[in-house]
């Protein structure tokens, strides 16, 4: 191991996952996606644990066929994501105002 070798955050291998998913945008197997996370530069022991991590926060997708599980994500999910959580949020800003409104009459 060299010493100027860097390890990675467990923020940098969630990104590093999620960027081998957004660019090939493609469905892969468990051991499909350890193996391109891998040369990506993530730790091979920590893959797993990190993509269940990405898959139980919602930003990667999940489905049991058969005997195999099939991982995805693709950037569009984040970005509607992220339009879903404004939406909801100016929904509570207009309630908050139409309180204060009311609370000042």
């Amino acid at each position: 191991m060299s010493a100027k070798t860097k390890r990675m955050s467990a923020d940098e291998k969630r990104q590093a996952i999620l960027g081998v998913y957004h660019r090939t945008k493609e469905v892969y197997t468990e051991k499909e996606i350890i193996s391109l996370a891998a040369k990506a530069g993530v730790n091979q022991n920590t893959i797993a644990d990190i993509n269940q991590a990405l898959v139980d926060d919602g930003l990667v997708d999940k489905e049991k066929i058969g005997g195999s599980n099939y991982f995805w994500s693709f950037p569009a999910k984040r970005d509607r994501l992220n339009e879903l959580a404004h939406e909801e949020n100016k929904k509570k800003i207009e309630t908050i105002k139409i309180s204060i409104q009311q609370a000042e009459a």
